[in-house]
């Protein structure tokens, strides 16, 4: 039975809401003010009861503002209001609010010193959502439309509504109500500063993990972030029982080129090395700065002569010279040494086993692979 109600509730809310987050979310928030709104029905069927509105107002005042909140729902819920610059609607709907209240101020004599209350509630419900100019022109559109409203009582109707007490009810909601536009306007700029705030923070430390991770030089993963990494990957392949290789590769005689072509250079062309590389890994293979000339590339699921075959391409395509056609003085090449990760062994073995292979391919000539 449980299931049931619970099934019958959530295909409820999917009609009423959609399957859109973004919508389902605006119309959470258009139903949270409605709310308000069936409130104010209510209220508008006391005051018919007790003979404080006329049947023909009562009726027109339920019928706007149901025709009204139709319209908002169908332009929220059908995805129309996408394509606004506030997809909420949120201005339209605190202007329609304040035209609403005003209505409510004309028809309910009796009552009506409870309506620039109301507009200061969607004035601050406005400091949430809004901007501050928009607040602004939200406080000035309620004493607007209040002293339209009081000047046709007035005119229309003046012994009920008497012009030296509406004067006085009409100037000190004025005054109240565009005090509260300011403090709306004031909160929305503190809103959207903290806003602002929160996103230079969020940039900043997106910067700071990215010096923290990434070599500044070539921005390549730096030797922390890859150690991470291929723990993570050992454990990986350990637990799938996938292969995994590292390469351990160093550039063939850059001190000559910080010697003869100066340390700008040289990191140019490590630059270079890097740009060359890049481009003709495999998905899921990371080349990362170990330090200096050095670099390191691990090579996930990938058994040994695979991954001799990938580092026999990757030392082809940087001995070409027309992979340097634009800098070909800083054309480098590279020696590598590669060993595969055995199960159990920890991560430093399988370092230490590319490096001594690296350091055999440099003593046998340079620009060569050496397998561990």
């Amino acid at each position: 039975m449980g299931t049931l109600r619970s099934g019958a509730r959530r295909i409820l809310a999917d009609a009423l809401l959609g399957s859109d987050p973004k919508v389902r979310l605006r119309l959470n928030w258009f139903f949270a003010g409605a709310a308000v709104y069936v409130l104010s029905f209510f209220l508008v069927l006391l005051g018919l009861w007790w003979q404080l509105t006329g049947p023909v107002a009562a009726l027109a005042l339920c019928l706007f503002n149901t025709v009204g909140q139709l319209l908002f729902y169908c332009a929220l819920r059908s995805g129309w209001s996408a394509r606004l610059h506030d997809p909420a609607m949120t201005l339209p709907q605190c202007m329609y609010a304040i035209v609403v209240i005003s209505l409510a101020y004309a028809l309910s004599p009796p009552v009506r010193g409870a309506m620039p209350m109301l507009m200061g509630l969607v004035l601050m419900f406005g400091a949430l959502v809004l901007s501050p100019s928009d607040c602004r022109r939200l406080g000035a559109l309620s004493v607007m439309a209040l002293a339209l409203v009081v000047l046709m009582g007035v005119v229309r109707a003046p012994a009920v509504f008497v012009p030296r007490i509406e004067i006085i009810h009409f100037l000190l909601s004025a005054a109240v109500l565009l005090a509260i536009a300011h403090l709306a306007g004031k909160l929305s700029e503190l809103r959207e500063l903290q806003q602002s705030q929160k996103a230079e923070l969020r940039v900043a430390l997106e910067k700071v993990h990215l010096l923290a991770t990434h070599d500044e030089l070539t921005g390549l993963p730096n030797r922390r972030q890859v150690v991470e990494w291929l723990v993570h990957e050992e454990r990986r392949a350990r637990r799938q029982e996938m292969p995994l290789c590292v390469s351990l590769l160093d550039i063939d005689h850059f001190k000559n080129v910080n010697d003869t072509l100066g340390h700008q250079a040289g990191d140019e062309a490590l630059r270079r090395f890097a740009s060359i590389l890049m481009p003709a890994l495999r998905a899921g293979d990371v080349l990362a700065r170990w330090g200096g000339e050095e670099f390191i590339l691990l090579l996930p699921a990938t058994p040994l002569d695979e991954a001799a075959r990938v580092l026999e391409r990757l030392r082809l395509r940087c001995a070409d010279r027309s992979s340097w056609t634009d800098r070909a003085e800083l054309q480098v090449s590279f020696s590598a040494g590669l060993s595969a990760h055995v199960a159990g062994e920890p991560t430093q073995l399988v370092i230490a086993r590319a490096d001594a292979a690296l350091y055999q391919a440099k003593r046998s000539g340079r620009n060569r692979l050496e397998i561990a």
